[in-house]
């Protein structure tokens, strides 16, 4: 074989190496996953709201279902913006509201059957359900000046698992004839869209390359004869669940960001892969995954704990 024939040869494995590689990443690296839902203020101002009473406040939280079932142009806003977005650009998942609502009730129920008590919001619940990674939240009006018509709108990407909103699309359409919301809304929003779309992919790549937002909550019930004081295997409690966060998070990212005492460990956000290896393959990950695995690795320390996760991205441990 020629000198030039083994060069040649060489370079089209690099290239079939190379390529197999990307196929890979391509395969592991997933879309972001959206849904999109009517913004508070939206909800507040037709109506679709119900009321929580906490111990010592009353809160106000959207009601989705109420607002598709009720209001035909919100659901018909809603279905023209997912299928915006989908003509924009196809990689991107969007989730159906009322698929994500109709899941959030079933789970309810199965709780319930369960005797499980409830600790989340109807909107947790609903979130939880999608395991959206960004949240996109619609308001608009319409506007009358003499015979024209005009819609006001805003579109805010929202981090589904920590609720910081970025880059808002916002603005006023063009004055028309027509007095429908939905159309005047798509024509308004249009030229826009794919700026606004470019922002929620770099916040999706943002939480590829950093992880994404994870607040823990871990505490030792009154039955426990664990204080994260505690020393087992020459390792305090403390230590074991800091070092065993260390490693399921970016860098340890977030780690800093702790309230501790003998009894509880709250950390505000830990920053955790986004896409990782489990049980051998790679795969998306949420907070429930690291909840589990962390439960798991107090259950070989002889240690009793189990969890419960709020809405996205909060997760709650607790030490019997």
């Amino acid at each position: 074989m020629t000198m030039k024939k083994i060069i040649a040869s060489a370079i089209i494995l690099m290239i079939m190496f190379a390529t197999a590689v990307e196929a890979m990443a391509q395969k592991v690296m997933t879309p972001p996953v959206v849904m999109i839902v009517p913004d508070m203020i939206y909800c507040k101002s037709h109506g679709y709201v119900t009321t929580l009473n906490n111990v010592n406040s009353v809160e106000e939280v959207p009601d989705y279902e109420k607002a598709l079932s009720e209001d035909p142009t919100l659901h018909s806003a809603v279905t023209q913006i997912a299928q915006l977005i989908t003509e924009r650009n196809s990689d991107i998942v969007v989730i159906d509201l009322q698929e994500a609502i109709n899941l959030a009730k079933e789970d309810a129920q199965l709780n319930s059957a369960n005797g499980s008590e409830g600790t989340e919001t109807i909107e947790e619940q609903i979130l939880r359900n999608s395991n959206a990674d960004i949240i996109i939240k619609l308001q608009f009006d319409l506007l009358k000046s003499g015979p024209s018509y005009r819609v006001s709108y805003t579109l805010r990407g929202t981090d589904a698992y920590t609720g910081q909103t970025f880059a808002p699309l916002e603005g006023v359409g063009p004055n028309s004839t027509s007095a429908n919301p939905v159309i005047l809304l798509r024509e308004a929003i249009y030229g826009g869209m794919d700026s606004f779309l470019k922002s929620v992919l770099a916040h999706y790549n943002s939480m590829l390359t950093k992880g994404r937002m994870v607040a823990f909550d871990i505490t030792t019930t009154s039955v426990s004869p664990y204080s994260f004081n505690s020393k087992i295997n020459d390792l305090t409690l403390r230590e074991h669940i800091e070092d065993f966060l260390y490693d399921n998070s970016v860098d340890g990212g977030g780690l800093d960001r702790l309230k501790s005492g003998d009894t509880f460990m709250q950390y505000q956000g830990v920053y955790i892969p986004l896409i990782t290896t489990i049980r051998g393959r790679q795969r998306r990950q949420g907070a429930k995954d690291v909840a589990q695995r962390l439960v798991n690795y107090l259950a070989d320390l002889g240690v009793d704990a189990d969890y419960k996760i709020k809405g996205l991205g909060k997760v709650n441990i607790y030490i019997r």
